[in-house]
């Protein structure tokens, strides 16, 4: 059931993502082109100031959904009533907290934007009032979607936003093509939201009635064990944020919103790539959770034989994603905007490359980190995550600019998974840290080789359009040949061999009965 529910999830998220890819890439070019040069670079800093509000959530989401986990799988009906009673009166509460922050920071936008010589305050604090509605909409509605989550159905939540992320799309087409106003621009898109989120709620009814609310208080929060959880996930969650949202906004201080506009153009493209990516792996992280509470898979072995296919799979994901950045992004940019002047240096797309190869690479490993708990034991690896980030990117930003920004973001990141690795190797992968990083150090010298090679091969295809098509032929073949040929035969690929197997039998077999 595991398998079968996660492949749904694959089939329903990459068909909704590839359609969103698509309209998004459509979205942000006439975002830039029709709209002033500073609206998307004012709107990615607030977007990111936002981010850092969020820091009131204190991690409840995270905290009760691996909870949930263990609950679900002893289907104990009230206590599961009782965590979701008190995430949705959380995030209520929290809703309400986050617009008095932001009510308050709004009087300190111009410290933020004193690179700008004459700022357009009525856009400014336009955009700065739609991100806040947006943002409050989501802590007030947000909350049914945790149940899909972690009963491995959010493709049902997935099909309830195609339709209106679709919608989304085609009304800021509209509007930025016929009626190029940024109120309207924001508000479609609010309102949509909170329409998906609505339309969630009413299907939670139907598929979950035996849940119910329940009265909660404070001391639920203590009868049930979650304030040392929470304390301890604050710290990550504080540290998360930092790490996360700080380059826009040290770009935006020290260099000028009008820069931002230009990240704001890769970043867009990562995304929208990185929703794909992240559906395809998120599809994982439920089943992963029961894997890691089935005390029959941990007797047997079979859990860690598990772990290492998926860890290697996370490699395999994440150097190919790496690669395809590192040989596309540049004649993909040029292409999309059409102009030369959008491109960034290469040195701010090779450390962009990096920190995409890391998150991904350890993103299974960060699945079985969730899912653990005792997220006091990295929790100063969070910090040393988050103090690093910002010092080096206000450090490095002078001397080297963009590229030293995303520099510090890489080293910071590197923490922040060690941190993790120390979490799921000292609780769950017991004696395994040093193959773990033996492992890694092995990829990172693979990493660099397909680099080289892939791009190698690439520049043999010269410039425009057919060569842009003949670049994305090398990438979806060369590196992913070279991991298999390197990879393939290894006994942490047996696990991944075996389901490999599996589903090609299973395949055959309603092929042959004409299924």
């Amino acid at each position: 059931m595991r398998t079968k529910r996660t492949l749904i999830n694959l089939v329903y998220t990459l068909g909704q993502s590839l359609v969103l890819l698509l309209l998004g890439l459509v979205t942000r070019k006439l975002f830039v082109t029709n709209f002033d040069a500073f609206i998307p670079g004012y709107s990615d800093t607030i977007n990111n100031l936002f981010n850092f509000f969020s820091i009131a959530e204190f991690g409840v989401g995270s905290v009760i959904s691996y909870r949930l986990y263990e609950q679900i799988g002893n289907k104990d009906i009230e206590r599961i009533s009782r965590y979701m009673s008190l995430y949705k009166w959380t995030y209520r509460a929290i809703g309400g907290f986050i617009a008095a922050m932001a009510l308050v920071c709004a009087f300190f936008l111009p410290l933020l934007l004193v690179q700008e010589e004459q700022p357009d305050w009525l856009m400014v604090y336009g955009i700065y009032g739609m991100t806040a509605l947006s943002t409050l909409s989501s802590y007030f509605l947000v909350t049914r979607r945790l149940m899909y989550t972690c009963t491995q159905q959010g493709y049902i939540c997935t099909r309830i936003d195609l339709g209106f992320n679709v919608a989304t799309s085609l009304a800021k087409i509209a509007i930025a093509l016929w009626c190029p106003n940024y109120f309207l621009y924001f508000g479609i898109q609010i309102l949509f939201n909170t329409l998906a989120n609505v339309a969630v709620a009413a299907r939670y009814k139907k598929d979950f009635p035996e849940l119910h609310d329940v009265k909660v208080t404070l001391a639920d929060f203590r009868d049930l064990g979650l304030f040392k959880d929470l304390r301890s996930y604050l710290v990550h969650r504080v540290s998360n944020t930092v790490y996360g949202s700080s380059d826009n906004i040290v770009i935006t201080s020290m260099r000028g919103a009008a820069l931002v506009t230009q990240t704001g153009n890769y970043a867009t493209v990562s995304t929208n790539v990185n929703n794909i990516c992240n559906k395809i792996l998120d599809s994982f992280a439920a089943a992963i959770g029961s894997i890691v509470y089935d005390r029959q898979a941990e007797a047997d072995g079979h859990a860690k034989a598990v772990f290492w296919g998926l860890d290697l799979f996370s490699y395999l994901f994440g150097s190919f994603v790496a690669v395809a950045y590192f040989c596309l992004f540049q004649p993909f940019i040029e292409l999309w905007m059409g102009d030369v002047r959008y491109l960034l240096p290469m040195a701010y797309v090779f450390w962009f490359c990096m920190n995409e190869y890391v998150g991904w690479n350890h993103r299974i490993l960060g699945s079985y980190r969730a899912v653990l708990g005792h997220f006091d034991e990295d929790q100063w690896f969070m910090v040393a995550s988050a103090v690093t980030n910002l010092v080096l990117s206000f450090g490095l930003v002078i001397p080297f600019g963009l590229a030293g920004v995303v520099g510090a973001t890489v080293a910071a990141h590197c923490l922040m998974w060690v941190g993790r690795a120390r979490v799921v190797c000292r609780h769950y992968m017991k004696g395994c840290a040093a193959r773990y990083w033996r492992n890694q150090a092995l990829r990172l010298v693979s990493l660099f080789a397909l680099m080289a090679l892939t791009s190698r091969l690439c520049a043999l295809c010269g410039g425009g359009f057919f060569g842009f098509v003949g670049r994305v032929c090398v990438v979806a073949v060369a590196p992913n040949a070279c991991n298999l040929l390197l990879y393939g035969w290894t006994s942490d690929a047996a696990y991944l061999r075996g389901r490999a197997g599996d589903l090609g039998r299973k395949l055959r077999a309603r092929l042959q009965k004409g299924e």
